[in-house]
């Protein structure tokens, strides 16, 4: 992750405000819209302090979402993505092991409905390694550019 998008992540777990600039999707209509596939993580963050939410940081593949920005092989020209659940109730990693001396890329995003208010997401990687959060179906998505820029999702989720 380059330098810069660690320095903006940062900011935004800190500062509420940005999140303001957020756009609220159902985890079904994102996923129809956006890719994760080959894009990397940087991590996921839990706020079990003062809400039950939890944010996915993922550094955006822009050759599978070239309409969120230009595709480029440099994973540092890569958008940020944030994504925001809500009401999570748990999350269960699995599968991760000191094996691997690599970025894990993501492989693939399952979901799985368990009632209306309930959906549990999995992200699966490229090694075998799995990360399950339940939680509320509606998220919560904020994708900057490498410069801090927000990029507008809407126009493009089915």
């Amino acid at each position: 992750m380059s330098t810069i998008s660690a320095a903006i992540a940062s900011q935004i777990l800190e500062d509420d405000s940005r999140w303001d600039l957020a756009e609220e999707f159902h985890i079904d209509s994102f996923l129809k819209s956006y890719s994760l596939h080959d894009s990397y993580w940087i991590s996921l963050q839990t706020n079990c302090a003062w809400e039950n939410s939890a944010v996915a940081i993922i550094q955006l593949d822009s050759v599978w979402n070239p309409f969120v920005s230009a595709p480029t092989s440099h994973v540092a020209d890569w958008p940020l993505l944030l994504l925001r659940f809500s009401c999570v109730s748990a999350i269960h990693l699995s599968g991760f092991r000191d094996n691997v001396r690599c970025q894990r890329g993501i492989g693939n995003v399952l979901v799985d409905h368990i009632s209306e208010e309930e959906v549990t997401t999995k992200f699966l990687d490229h090694y075998g390694a799995s990360v399950e959060v339940r939680h509320f179906p509606l998220i919560k998505a904020l994708a900057m550019s490498p410069s801090g820029d927000t990029l507008k999702l809407s126009n493009q989720v089915a």
